[in-house]
């Protein structure tokens, strides 16, 4: 039943994505910037100033994040060097496995799999992995063409974080959201997540699989089976628990994000083998989630 009622229905929105890509070939630049700039910040700022803003929660997941990247990053490159791989596959390597679709799959999956009794932690798990998605995948892409500045820059350029900041900043005031600006607010962070399961179903239709079968399955098997194992230590080790832990663990184990394919494209580090590793992470991510499930239920 987790598999049908949790699993499919993601799966399911994802395949509508592919399908109309692959009927119509549609404009996907509107669409990821109707996505970035209005339909997530919306999502962001609406469950934020809903909810009780949580201080511990916020530094818990801030520290979560912090150690996990840290770790993933250096079981990447030392998996990467016991496989004598050059430099730029290394990197592919590091971008597939270190950096995982915290949002397109998470946030939905996520939400069927537990509700809004998780939109809080999945919110703010969402919000925090946006830093290394913002900085260390631009850096691993770019290598030494840009610096750790340049890489911050840029993620400020984020609204997702300015939708945070409004919201904290919101909450500190005591301010009062008038109804007819939380209305259209929430229904337009209604239209995130389905528009982002859309997006990665294009994405994944002008996704190509070549035949790399040692990357492949070494960047499967870090995304999808090293990194739950990860997650669960780090949550036991800083005390997280109850519905928090379970959406940390949940949400951090899901396939290799798609945005560094177009950090990988822009700047040469082996887009194929990132490309192929997104596909098949994907796929594979049905069986690793649907026993993930099972255990966390």
């Amino acid at each position: 039943m987790l598999f049908i009622d949790i699993i499919i229905p993601v799966f399911l929105m994802v395949s509508a994505g592919f399908g109309l890509e692959k009927a119509g070939k549609l404009d996907f630049r509107t669409l990821t910037f109707s996505s970035l700039y209005l339909f997530t910040p919306a999502l962001v700022f609406a469950s934020l100033i809903k909810h009780d803003l949580n201080p511990t929660l916020a530094r818990d997941v801030l520290v979560f994040m912090l150690l996990y990247t840290g770790i993933f990053l250096l079981i990447a490159k030392g998996a990467g060097k016991l496989f004598r791989m050059d430099r730029d596959t290394q990197s592919a390597l590091a971008l597939t496995t270190v950096v995982m679709n915290i949002g397109n799959f998470g946030l939905p999956l996520t939400y069927f799999a537990f509700g809004e009794a998780g939109l809080e932690t999945s919110i703010m798990t969402f919000v925090m992995f946006n830093i290394p998605l913002g900085t260390l995948a631009i850096v691993l892409a770019q290598g030494s063409q840009i610096s750790l500045s340049e890489a911050l820059g840029n993620m400020a350029k984020i609204p997702i974080f300015h939708a945070v900041l409004l919201a904290f900043l919101w909450k500190v005031l005591h301010l009062h959201m008038p109804l007819f600006l939380l209305r259209p607010i929430e229904l337009l962070g209604q239209a995130a997540i389905p528009v982002m399961l859309v997006m990665l179903g294009m994405q994944l239709a002008n996704t190509r699989i070549g035949s790399w079968p040692v990357f492949l399955t070494l960047s499967s098997v870090l995304r999808l089976g090293v990194a739950p194992l990860l997650a669960w230590l780090l949550t036991v080790i800083l005390g997280i628990e109850a519905i928090s832990q379970k959406v940390l663990i949940l949400q951090t184990s899901t396939p290799a994000a798609v945005l560094p394919l177009l950090y990988s494209l822009r700047f040469g580090t082996r887009p194929d083998l990132v490309a192929g590793a997104i596909l098949t992470s994907t796929l594979l991510s049905s069986i690793s989630l649907t026993v993930l499930l099972y255990f966390l239920q």
